[in-house]
């Protein structure tokens, strides 16, 4: 079967042999958008394929709270020389309002191995390991480096004919794409010696020492 390129319509951008699209509605037309435009394609009020319209509901819920604290400070005004102390269910309602409820946050590893390691596994339970894992099997396996930043892990993939970018926050368990292009000599400089390898499925792990 001949293939054919599949095209991102927010950068118009046609997409490698091994990418993915992703599907996102307007409307009752379906999108085709590629990993490094889905920022962009949310902003557009797209939704993505598969999105749980639950999980849209908590915007709508801090409104609410929001009105309702406007509410309950409006009946305390008149009374604000007596009395006026504000309730518990008033208090937790205007914490939920303005996003103060307590929320846990994963403890970064203080070892930089460690930091890699952590990274590279977040790496491989994101979408974007599907993505690297069909370059692979298309290019074969890429140079791919990766450093710690602090709380942030930089992650470099590459091949002769593309190489793809990524940035892994330790902190809040995120992976977020920074760059995608075509030439090598686009990422500037020498590269460093690589740390890191990949298999069929895009999966990393540091290499031997």
């Amino acid at each position: 079967m001949r293939w054919e390129p599949v095209v991102c319509d927010v950068c118009q951008r046609s997409l490698l042999r091994g990418e993915y699209p992703v599907s996102y509605y307007d409307g009752d037309q379906v999108r085709a958008v590629c990993d490094l435009c889905t920022t962009r394609a949310h902003r557009h009020g797209w939704i993505r394929e598969g999105t749980d319209v639950a999980q849209l509901a908590p915007a709508a819920h801090a409104e609410r709270a929001r009105s309702l604290v406007a509410r309950l400070r409006g009946r305390r005004e008149p009374d604000a020389g007596a009395g006026s102390e504000p309730t518990t269910d008033e208090l937790r309602v205007e914490a939920q309002a303005r996003g103060q409820l307590p929320h846990h946050v994963r403890a970064v590893p203080s070892a930089v191995e460690a930091q890699l390691a952590r990274a590279l596994k977040l790496f491989n339970a994101s979408e974007h390991a599907r993505t690297i894992g069909g370059v692979v099997r298309s290019l074969g396996a890429p140079y791919v480096h990766t450093r710690a930043e602090d709380v942030l892990v930089d992650l470099t993939i590459v091949w002769e004919l593309c190489w793809y970018r990524y940035e892994i926050d330790l902190e809040n368990s995120t992976v977020r794409q920074r760059g995608q292009g075509y030439e090598p000599s686009e990422l500037g400089g020498e590269l460093s010696p690589a740390n890191a390898i990949a298999d069929e499925r895009g999966n990393l792990a540091l290499a031997d020492a």
